[in-house]
């Protein structure tokens, strides 16, 4: 990709790209909206490419195709206050890439190299932070990477946390993809991540927010050695030195409170909600005076010009109803109305009917975050258009982007009741799954029982089940048959209407 490239027809490439990990990322412009973005290729380079050249890429695996499709799934579902929002994502030349919104600004390890935070100045950084792990915690996702790097300082003193690629949902059932490597960064890892947890806890990024926070604080990271090897012994088995001891004169409280987020054991560390509420004395109030000398950006500004920054939170007030002000929602720019939007399901599916993902596919694609966010996620034509743009992704064999989305799908509409429209939907995306994991796979060892147990549910709506989602049985059926399940789904498709 070069400068002045345009690609989609709708995002132009406006800045060289930085590489690193598994992502080229470029700044560009969305010509339909004017605004400045992130795009992300997944990429692989060969051990001869040139550093920085996105457009040189190796082959990449099914893990790490899945692992770029949970980075777009954690953007879509967290996207806002303090996490970029999903723009886009699609394929191009064979390569993924997610857009998500650009947030103009320095990251914390490029703020650190020019700047020594005041106290005020860090518990704004690290309250913020907290807020937005708090948000992420109770969505049940584990970070797995809170590192500086991660971090990003917007021009208006606001906290962003980025990079989601090893993020992981708080299920011992969800898959890794990590291929065998310890996740994390070194310096920032929990002790249980590098002992080989499968299944760390939110406690495992509040670690993370520890080291940061003594790296803010003490300009020095808590443990140092010869080797990788050692820093990681001194993380797992050596306690952390005290801050109170590198840095007299400390706040009360502040020292104990690093302390705990650093302990060994993860039932030991604070929550992120707890440990935000601890720091947030030590931010600034508004009127108070700015950092001297100057920061930029400067963390504090958010709370000296805004009444309510220092005791506000983004997290949900579940159960403070009396509270919660009325969310009022308004028709986004590019949204349809409603009579406009059905007209465009109809055709888009009609294209996938026929076997296509053509132009009106593609259009509904482009335009699904945006009627998500406007009429929300489980509004009847919102989950039918989530259904069709899965769809169209399995058609063009997308399979990790297609399964990520009917499992999306499947789990948002879990209590749906039979009988209704959700319900029918919600078969239909099991249907999904069970196909997508057959060419993921390469097996049906865990993709017919998907199947099957959605085709017993259809027996149960008799003698009126919907007549999309019978049909959808029968022609995976098929491919079910054909490896080697011909007695089992004659048998369970026995008394369905026919096709």
């Amino acid at each position: 990709m070069e400068r002045g490239q345009v690609f989609a027809e709708r995002f132009k490439i406006t800045h060289a790209p930085k590489s690193g990990g598994m992502g080229t990322v470029y700044r560009a412009e969305d010509l339909k909206t004017g605004q400045i973005v992130a795009v992300k290729f997944l990429v692989r380079p060969p051990r001869d490419s040139t550093p920085g050249r996105g457009d040189h890429y190796g082959r990449l695996t099914p893990n790490e195709l899945k692992r770029f499709e949970r980075e777009r799934q954690m953007h879509e579902r967290l996207g806002g206050h303090g996490i970029p929002r999903l723009v886009a994502y699609d394929f191009l030349g064979g390569r993924p890439y997610l857009v998500t919104e650009f947030i103009e600004g320095k990251n914390l390890r490029d703020f650190l190299e020019s700047h020594r935070p005041t106290l005020a100045a860090t518990a704004s950084i690290v309250v913020q932070l907290l807020r937005i792990l708090e948000r992420v915690h109770a969505a049940r996702v584990v970070h797995r990477d809170i590192k500086p790097q991660n971090v990003i300082l917007a021009e208006s003193g606001e906290v962003f946390l980025v990079d989601f690629g090893i993020a992981l949902p708080d299920d011992p059932d969800a898959t890794r993809h990590t291929e065998g490597r310890t996740p994390g960064s070194l310096g920032y890892k929990a002790p249980e991540i590098i002992l080989g947890e499968r299944n760390p806890t939110p406690a495992a990024d509040i670690y993370g927010v520890g080291c940061t926070v003594f790296r803010l604080v003490a300009g020095d990271s808590v443990f140092n050695g010869a080797s990788e090897h050692i820093i990681e012994q001194h993380h797992c088995g050596t306690p952390a030195p005290r801050l109170d001891d590198r840095i007299p004169g400390l706040p009360p409280g502040l020292a104990d409170l690093v302390a705990r987020m650093l302990a060994k054991g993860p039932r030991s560390r604070p929550s992120a909600g707890g440990a935000a509420a601890a720091l947030a004395p030590l931010v600034p109030r508004p009127g108070d005076p700015a950092p001297d000398p100057a920061l930029a950006p400067d963390p504090t500004l958010p709370f000296r010009m805004r009444p309510d920054a220092s005791t506000s939170t983004p997290t949900p007030a579940a159960g403070r109803e009396g509270s919660r002000r009325p969310v009022v929602r308004r028709r986004g720019i590019g949204v349809p109305n409603r009579a406009a939007f059905r007209v465009l399901l109809d055709e888009a599916e009609q294209e996938l009917v026929r076997g296509e993902a053509g132009p009106q596919a593609e259009r509904l694609a482009s335009m699904l975050n945006e009627v998500r966010g406007t009429w929300g996620a489980c509004d009847p034509e919102v989950v039918r258009a989530r259904l069709l743009c899965a769809d169209r992704l399995r058609h063009t064999g997308d399979w990790p982007g297609a399964s990520g989305r009917y499992r999306t799908l499947t789990r948002d509409l879990g209590g749906a009741e039979a009988g209704t429209a959700e319900h029918d939907r919600l078969l239909e995306a099991r249907i999904g799954v069970a196909e997508c994991m057959v060419p993921e796979e390469d097996s049906t060892d865990r993709a017919f029982p998907i199947w099957e147990d959605a085709v017993r549910r259809l027996h149960a709506l008799l003698p009126s089940p919907p007549r999309r989602t019978v049909l959808r049985a029968r022609e995976s059926g098929e491919e079910f048959a054909e490896w080697g399940h011909r007695a089992a789904v004659e048998a369970l498709l026995d008394g369905l209407p026919p096709s």
